[in-house]
Protein backbone atom coordinates (compact mmCIF):
# COMPACT_ATOMS: atom_id res chain seq x y z
CA UNK A 1 0.00 0.00 0.00
CA UNK A 2 1.59 3.37 -0.91
CA UNK A 3 2.48 4.86 2.25
CA UNK A 4 3.81 8.83 3.38
CA UNK A 5 7.20 8.34 0.56
CA UNK A 6 5.31 7.03 -2.10
CA UNK A 7 2.02 9.89 -1.31
CA UNK A 8 4.67 12.60 -1.55
CA UNK A 9 6.54 11.50 -4.81
CA UNK A 10 3.32 11.47 -6.13
CA UNK A 11 2.42 15.35 -4.92
CA UNK A 12 6.01 16.15 -6.17
CA UNK A 13 5.23 14.74 -9.54
CA UNK A 14 2.33 16.78 -9.76
CA UNK A 15 4.03 19.76 -7.98
CA UNK A 16 7.04 19.63 -10.91
CA UNK A 17 4.59 18.62 -14.17
CA UNK A 18 1.12 20.11 -13.76
CA UNK A 19 1.42 23.00 -11.80
CA UNK A 20 0.02 26.71 -13.44
CA UNK A 21 -0.89 24.33 -16.73
CA UNK A 22 -4.93 24.19 -17.47
CA UNK A 23 -6.97 21.06 -18.49
CA UNK A 24 -7.55 20.71 -22.05
CA UNK A 25 -9.14 17.18 -22.08
CA UNK A 26 -10.63 14.80 -19.47
CA UNK A 27 -11.21 10.97 -20.12
CA UNK A 28 -12.52 8.94 -17.54
CA UNK A 29 -13.52 5.37 -16.82
CA UNK A 30 -16.83 4.28 -15.51
CA UNK A 31 -16.05 3.38 -11.51
CA UNK A 32 -18.63 4.52 -8.99
CA UNK A 33 -16.23 3.15 -6.35
CA UNK A 34 -13.35 5.84 -7.56
CA UNK A 35 -15.19 8.40 -8.15
CA UNK A 36 -16.79 9.51 -4.69
CA UNK A 37 -18.49 12.67 -5.61
CA UNK A 38 -20.88 11.59 -8.73
CA UNK A 39 -20.65 10.03 -11.46
CA UNK A 40 -17.31 9.74 -13.37
CA UNK A 41 -18.90 12.14 -16.30
CA UNK A 42 -19.53 15.20 -13.80
CA UNK A 43 -15.73 15.01 -13.04
CA UNK A 44 -15.25 15.32 -16.95
CA UNK A 45 -17.05 18.35 -16.86
CA UNK A 46 -16.25 20.00 -13.60
CA UNK A 47 -12.04 19.46 -14.25
CA UNK A 48 -12.19 20.17 -17.50
CA UNK A 49 -10.63 24.02 -18.38
CA UNK A 50 -9.42 23.95 -14.92
CA UNK A 51 -6.04 24.86 -13.41
CA UNK A 52 -3.69 22.94 -10.89
CA UNK A 53 -2.43 26.18 -8.60
CA UNK A 54 -1.58 24.49 -5.86
CA UNK A 55 -1.03 20.15 -4.36
CA UNK A 56 -0.93 20.07 -0.91
CA UNK A 57 -0.50 16.47 0.81
CA UNK A 58 -2.04 14.95 4.28
CA UNK A 59 -0.83 11.79 5.42
CA UNK A 60 -2.31 9.24 2.66
CA UNK A 61 -3.91 11.98 0.76
CA UNK A 62 -2.81 14.23 -1.91
CA UNK A 63 -4.80 17.23 -3.13
CA UNK A 64 -4.67 18.86 -6.57
CA UNK A 65 -6.21 22.48 -5.61
CA UNK A 66 -7.87 24.19 -8.63
CA UNK A 67 -8.86 27.51 -10.18
CA UNK A 68 -12.48 27.10 -10.08
CA UNK A 69 -12.36 26.72 -6.14
CA UNK A 70 -12.35 23.20 -6.03
CA UNK A 71 -10.09 20.79 -5.15
CA UNK A 72 -9.22 17.18 -6.00
CA UNK A 73 -8.49 15.02 -3.46
CA UNK A 74 -6.96 11.85 -4.09
CA UNK A 75 -5.87 8.41 -2.07
CA UNK A 76 -4.25 5.60 -3.95
CA UNK A 77 -5.89 3.06 -1.45
CA UNK A 78 -3.92 -0.39 -2.42
CA UNK A 79 -2.39 -0.23 -5.42
CA UNK A 80 -3.66 3.22 -6.95
CA UNK A 81 -0.76 5.38 -8.91
CA UNK A 82 0.29 8.00 -10.93
CA UNK A 83 1.64 7.56 -14.53
CA UNK A 84 2.92 10.72 -16.53
CA UNK A 85 3.28 9.95 -20.48
CA UNK A 86 6.62 11.36 -20.89
CA UNK A 87 7.97 8.92 -17.99
CA UNK A 88 6.81 5.36 -20.12
CA UNK A 89 9.23 3.32 -21.55
CA UNK A 90 8.99 2.71 -25.19
CA UNK A 91 7.32 -0.68 -25.14
CA UNK A 92 4.82 0.37 -22.23
CA UNK A 93 1.18 0.40 -23.38
CA UNK A 94 -0.73 3.92 -23.44
CA UNK A 95 -3.65 4.46 -21.48
CA UNK A 96 -1.85 2.63 -19.27
CA UNK A 97 -4.03 -0.85 -17.42
CA UNK A 98 -6.31 -0.08 -15.42
CA UNK A 99 -6.40 4.00 -15.75
CA UNK A 100 -9.54 5.09 -14.03
CA UNK A 101 -8.95 9.17 -15.14
CA UNK A 102 -6.18 10.73 -17.53
CA UNK A 103 -5.68 14.71 -17.84
CA UNK A 104 -4.21 16.34 -20.98
CA UNK A 105 -2.70 19.53 -19.62
CA UNK A 106 -1.58 22.51 -21.81
CA UNK A 107 1.58 22.87 -23.40
CA UNK A 108 2.08 26.11 -22.03
CA UNK A 109 2.13 26.92 -18.02
CA UNK A 110 -0.19 29.90 -17.24
CA UNK A 111 1.74 33.19 -17.27
CA UNK A 112 4.84 31.83 -19.13
CA UNK A 113 5.61 34.24 -21.83
CA UNK A 114 4.84 32.78 -25.21
CA UNK A 115 8.27 31.96 -26.14
CA UNK A 116 9.37 28.75 -27.65
CA UNK A 117 10.78 26.17 -25.17
CA UNK A 118 11.41 22.47 -25.59
CA UNK A 119 9.95 21.58 -22.34
CA UNK A 120 6.58 23.12 -23.51
CA UNK A 121 4.44 20.29 -24.26
CA UNK A 122 1.00 19.19 -23.28
CA UNK A 123 1.47 16.89 -20.21
CA UNK A 124 -0.67 13.79 -19.78
CA UNK A 125 -1.45 12.09 -16.72
CA UNK A 126 -3.39 9.23 -15.72
CA UNK A 127 -4.51 7.79 -12.35
CA UNK A 128 -4.46 4.11 -12.17
CA UNK A 129 -5.78 1.67 -9.88
CA UNK A 130 -5.89 -2.46 -10.09
CA UNK A 131 -8.15 -3.46 -7.11
CA UNK A 132 -10.11 -0.17 -7.53
CA UNK A 133 -9.66 0.48 -3.72
CA UNK A 134 -8.48 4.18 -4.44
CA UNK A 135 -10.66 7.29 -4.28
CA UNK A 136 -11.00 10.35 -5.97
CA UNK A 137 -12.80 13.58 -4.35
CA UNK A 138 -13.92 17.15 -5.36
CA UNK A 139 -14.58 19.27 -3.00
CA UNK A 140 -15.37 22.87 -2.42
CA UNK A 141 -13.94 24.90 -0.45
CA UNK A 142 -10.65 23.94 1.71
CA UNK A 143 -10.51 20.11 1.46
CA UNK A 144 -7.35 20.40 4.58
CA UNK A 145 -11.01 21.32 6.90
CA UNK A 146 -13.05 18.69 5.32
CA UNK A 147 -13.25 14.91 5.80
CA UNK A 148 -11.61 12.84 5.15
CA UNK A 149 -8.58 14.74 5.95
CA UNK A 150 -9.86 16.52 9.25
CA UNK A 151 -10.81 13.16 10.52
CA UNK A 152 -7.20 12.18 10.23
CA UNK A 153 -4.60 12.74 12.92
CA UNK A 154 -1.17 14.59 12.67
CA UNK A 155 1.58 14.20 9.64
CA UNK A 156 4.52 13.15 11.09
CA UNK A 157 6.30 15.47 8.79
CA UNK A 158 3.83 18.84 9.41
CA UNK A 159 2.77 18.79 12.75
CA UNK A 160 4.44 16.34 14.68
CA UNK A 161 3.63 16.80 18.56
CA UNK A 162 6.37 17.60 20.93
CA UNK A 163 8.21 14.70 23.04
CA UNK A 164 5.14 15.99 25.98
CA UNK A 165 2.23 15.44 24.01
CA UNK A 166 3.44 12.57 22.03
CA UNK A 167 4.14 10.89 25.17
CA UNK A 168 0.58 11.41 26.62
CA UNK A 169 -1.30 10.87 23.27
CA UNK A 170 0.84 7.43 22.99
CA UNK A 171 0.58 6.04 26.76
CA UNK A 172 -3.54 6.85 27.23
CA UNK A 173 -4.09 3.79 24.77
CA UNK A 174 -4.44 0.75 25.53
CA UNK A 175 -3.23 -1.37 22.38
CA UNK A 176 -0.36 -2.42 20.57
CA UNK A 177 2.02 0.56 19.50
CA UNK A 178 1.99 -1.23 15.68
CA UNK A 179 -1.40 -0.91 15.79
CA UNK A 180 -2.01 2.90 17.30
CA UNK A 181 1.23 3.94 14.88
CA UNK A 182 -1.38 2.20 11.92
CA UNK A 183 -4.42 4.27 13.06
CA UNK A 184 -4.85 6.64 10.49
CA UNK A 185 -6.83 8.72 13.19
CA UNK A 186 -3.17 8.87 15.41
CA UNK A 187 -0.65 9.44 12.84
CA UNK A 188 -1.10 9.86 9.46
CA UNK A 189 0.58 8.66 6.35
CA UNK A 190 2.36 6.10 9.03
CA UNK A 191 1.70 2.38 6.66
CA UNK A 192 3.11 -0.98 7.36
CA UNK A 193 6.57 -0.92 5.99
CA UNK A 194 7.32 2.46 7.66
CA UNK A 195 5.60 1.76 11.13
CA UNK A 196 8.21 -1.23 11.61
CA UNK A 197 10.90 0.41 10.04
CA UNK A 198 10.12 2.88 13.09
CA UNK A 199 9.72 0.53 15.64
CA UNK A 200 12.89 -1.42 14.67
CA UNK A 201 15.36 2.04 14.79
CA UNK A 202 13.33 2.61 18.39
CA UNK A 203 14.16 -0.88 19.43
CA UNK A 204 10.77 -1.74 20.56
CA UNK A 205 8.60 -4.90 19.73
CA UNK A 206 5.82 -4.06 17.41
CA UNK A 207 3.19 -5.97 20.27
CA UNK A 208 4.07 -4.01 23.06
CA UNK A 209 1.16 -2.11 24.47
CA UNK A 210 1.33 1.75 23.88
CA UNK A 211 0.34 2.20 27.43
CA UNK A 212 3.78 0.37 28.88
CA UNK A 213 5.82 2.47 26.97
CA UNK A 214 8.53 4.72 29.07
CA UNK A 215 9.03 8.28 28.39
CA UNK A 216 12.04 7.32 27.10
CA UNK A 217 11.35 5.16 24.43
CA UNK A 218 8.21 7.58 23.10
CA UNK A 219 10.47 10.03 22.78
CA UNK A 220 13.03 7.68 20.88
CA UNK A 221 9.91 6.30 18.77
CA UNK A 222 9.43 10.06 18.35
CA UNK A 223 12.48 10.89 17.35
CA UNK A 224 12.63 7.54 15.08
CA UNK A 225 9.18 8.66 12.87
CA UNK A 226 11.17 11.93 12.00
CA UNK A 227 14.13 10.24 11.04
CA UNK A 228 12.25 7.31 8.94
CA UNK A 229 9.35 9.28 7.26
CA UNK A 230 12.21 12.24 6.21
CA UNK A 231 14.19 10.07 5.02
CA UNK A 232 11.58 7.48 3.18
CA UNK A 233 10.68 11.02 1.49
CA UNK A 234 13.68 11.87 -0.03
CA UNK A 235 14.75 8.69 -1.20
CA UNK A 236 11.14 9.20 -3.31
CA UNK A 237 10.21 6.00 -2.48
CA UNK A 238 12.48 4.05 -4.10
CA UNK A 239 14.09 1.35 -1.98
CA UNK A 240 17.18 1.07 -3.29
CA UNK A 241 18.60 4.08 -2.24
CA UNK A 242 17.55 3.77 1.79
CA UNK A 243 20.37 2.59 3.55
CA UNK A 244 21.45 -0.75 3.62
CA UNK A 245 20.84 -1.65 7.76
CA UNK A 246 17.24 -0.38 7.06
CA UNK A 247 14.31 -3.60 7.16
CA UNK A 248 12.76 -2.44 4.20
CA UNK A 249 14.64 -4.40 1.53
CA UNK A 250 15.20 -7.20 3.37
CA UNK A 251 11.26 -7.75 4.80
CA UNK A 252 9.60 -9.00 1.36
CA UNK A 253 8.24 -12.38 1.36
CA UNK A 254 8.69 -12.98 5.28
CA UNK A 255 12.64 -12.75 5.07
CA UNK A 256 12.45 -15.44 1.77
CA UNK A 257 14.28 -12.40 -0.31
CA UNK A 258 17.17 -10.18 -0.11
CA UNK A 259 19.22 -11.57 2.82
CA UNK A 260 17.23 -14.75 3.23
CA UNK A 261 15.95 -13.35 6.44
CA UNK A 262 19.72 -11.81 8.44
CA UNK A 263 20.57 -8.46 7.97
CA UNK A 264 23.72 -6.79 7.41
CA UNK A 265 24.56 -6.94 11.20
CA UNK A 266 23.79 -10.42 11.16
CA UNK A 267 20.67 -10.44 13.26
CA UNK A 268 17.36 -12.27 12.14
CA UNK A 269 13.94 -11.09 10.95
CA UNK A 270 11.19 -12.57 12.61
CA UNK A 271 7.56 -11.84 11.17
CA UNK A 272 4.25 -11.80 13.39
CA UNK A 273 0.69 -10.56 12.87
CA UNK A 274 0.36 -7.26 15.31
CA UNK A 275 -2.81 -4.77 14.19
CA UNK A 276 -4.05 -6.98 11.51
CA UNK A 277 -0.81 -6.96 9.63
CA UNK A 278 2.31 -8.63 9.00
CA UNK A 279 4.67 -6.95 11.40
CA UNK A 280 9.04 -7.56 10.68
CA UNK A 281 11.02 -7.17 13.66
CA UNK A 282 14.35 -8.21 15.18
CA UNK A 283 13.58 -10.13 18.37
CA UNK A 284 17.09 -9.73 19.83
CA UNK A 285 16.83 -6.08 19.79
CA UNK A 286 13.51 -5.52 20.07
CA UNK A 287 12.35 -7.55 23.12
CA UNK A 288 8.77 -7.73 24.20
CA UNK A 289 7.81 -7.12 28.14
CA UNK A 290 7.48 -9.63 29.94
CA UNK A 291 4.12 -10.19 30.85
CA UNK A 292 2.47 -8.26 27.79
CA UNK A 293 -0.04 -10.71 26.46
CA UNK A 294 -0.17 -11.31 22.97
CA UNK A 295 -3.30 -10.70 20.46
CA UNK A 296 -3.45 -12.02 17.27
CA UNK A 297 -6.27 -11.22 14.42
CA UNK A 298 -7.19 -13.63 12.53
CA UNK A 299 -6.91 -11.22 9.51
CA UNK A 300 -3.94 -11.57 7.98
CA UNK A 301 -2.64 -8.83 4.88
CA UNK A 302 0.12 -9.23 2.87
CA UNK A 303 2.98 -6.96 2.80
Amino acid sequence: MPEIAEVEHARRQCHTNILNRAIAKVETADDNLIFVSGDHTHYAKQLKGCTIIDTKRWGKYFVLVLDNGQSMVCHFGMTGSLKFKHEKKDDDAWPPRFWKLILTFDAAKKGKKKVKDENDAPMVMAFCDARRLGRLRLLDGDPMKQEPISKLGFDPLQNLPDDDAFHTMVTKRAVPIKALLLDQAFSAGVGNWIADEILYHARVHPAQYANTLTEKQCKTIREQMVYVCELAVESEADESILPDHWLMTYRWNKGKGKGKGKLPNGHTLAFETVGGRTSAFVPALQKLPTGTKRRRSAKKEDD
